[in-house]
């Protein structure tokens, strides 16, 4: 279902999704200041879920909860916001919000954000069969931007690239066009004074889900790190060239439609059908003009927003059988390094056929894997599916932005661990 920008006139104040990355489903204003809110209609819920067509078989994606709206002419105000959700109807099935219970987040400059600390959960909602998370806030700005998580939007990437272009390890080029024909940048970190032959590459690529949005800061912590004066970015840089695409699905990001695809696709699922849509098809072709110029792709990561996982970053390793011989050595070496730096990271085998790791192992034999970042504390009670009132309770802390970039600064220092190793 396409998502349709609009600006809401209220009694005093105004909201509107008419920006980037700008995305909410209704609105009304039943008294003066007091909002209910709905992130999705009905239609749009399946089994508790927002799903989006699989391009597997006849099945069904999740597709990550999300929402992003601009409040205007708020300051002094003290406004209610009622969103209306639906709760998972599956048993056993994770909760919708699983990515962040603590929602919503709210910021007065689009970069820094803050959590709301008076909120309550009702089951009673004007969606049938949801429930209701109340929020009420005291604005101090007149303009400020309520969201679901961390937004990662193309706006902010544009601003972030303009301040790493400062640096002389930094280029920006377009990889390529998007289906609505919006620019996909791919960022190149390096020192241009060593040969590449001398060098390691490694590709990134980020917010094939824009829903998930940790994994477009945890790059930015990266890249930030890499730019830095820190004896070990000096290292990586003269070691690696990083080629990284920060954000892959930048229509939906544009569009606030989360994981959803306009196409109704899922962007990890195309990248080994003979039709994938314009973003992967353009990725691809960038990759095999790499490969084609003589240049090496020795690993591969694709960066995801959360885990499900106790609040780790999540691994997702391809079987033991994909990699033979010296390789295999090297890939455990590796995953191993990534381990030590980050404690909390957890790894499992995925075939993922037609995933972007799976196909960049396949197809051009770099050392790959998926990595989810986190951007809250996985809370619940030992042995209990979590619903939506255990996170209400529990989750109450989400990760700052801080915490989600420092990640970046770790996993460059196992890269260069793992160079010394080798």
């Amino acid at each position: 279902m396409e998502r349709k920008k609009f600006t809401y006139v209220g009694r005093e104040v105004s909201i509107s999704t008419d920006f980037d990355n700008g995305a909410l489903a209704r609105v009304e204003e039943e008294k003066t200041n007091i909002f209910d809110l709905w992130p999705y209609e009905d239609e749009e819920y399946r089994d508790g879920r927002i799903y989006l067509r699989s391009v597997t078989g006849t099945g069904w994606d999740i597709a990550n909860f999300c929402f992003h709206f601009r409040l205007e002419g708020c300051k002094g105000k003290e406004i209610e916001f009622r969103f209306h959700i639906k709760e998972r109807e599956k048993e056993g099935d994770v909760s919708i919000v699983y990515a962040n219970p603590d929602f919503p987040v709210y910021s007065y400059d689009g970069n820094h954000w803050m959590r709301m600390e008076n909120k309550s959960l009702s089951q009673e909602s004007l969606i049938e069969g949801g429930q209701t998370i109340s929020v009420r806030q005291t604005y101090t700005k007149e303009t400020a931007y309520i969201a679901y998580q961390y937004p990662y939007s193309n706006s902010h990437l544009e601003s972030f690239v303009q301040r790493a272009l400062k640096s002389p390890f930094c280029r920006v080029e377009t990889a390529g066009e998007s289906t609505e024909g919006r620019p996909i940048k791919q960022i190149s970190i390096t020192d241009y004074d060593v040969p590449i032959k001398e060098k390691k590459v490694v590709w990134f690529i980020g917010l094939q889900h824009p829903a998930e949005l940790g994994a477009g800061w945890g790059l930015e912590g990266i890249i930030d790190y890499l730019l830095s004066g820190s004896p070990v970015a000096k290292k990586a840089r003269e070691s690696f060239i990083f080629n990284v695409i920060p954000i892959v699905n930048v229509d939906s990001v544009a569009e606030g439609r989360g994981r959803i695809h306009s196409s109704g696709r899922n962007l990890n699922r195309e990248w080994e059908r003979p039709d994938p849509v314009p973003e992967i098809r353009t990725i691809k072709r960038r990759l095999d003009e790499w490969k084609a110029e003589g240049n090496p792709i020795d690993i591969f990561i694709d960066f995801h927003g959360f885990s499900s996982r106790d609040g780790r970053w999540h691994l997702a390793l391809l079987p033991e059988d994909a990699y033979i011989g010296k390789q295999k050595t090297e890939y455990n070496r590796l995953v191993e390094n990534i381990k030590e730096r980050i404690p909390t990271a957890a790894s499992g085998p995925d075939p993922s056929f037609g995933y972007a790791a799976g196909a960049a192992c396949r197809r051009y034999k770099a050392l790959s894997m998926s990595i989810d970042g986190w951007v809250y504390p996985w809370l619940t009670e030992e042995g209990k599916t979590p619903d939506l009132s255990t996170y209400y309770e529990l989750g109450k802390t989400v990760c700052s932005l801080e915490e989600i970039r420092s990640c970046g600064a770790e996993f460059v220092k196992a890269l260069v661990k793992f160079l010394e190793e080798s």
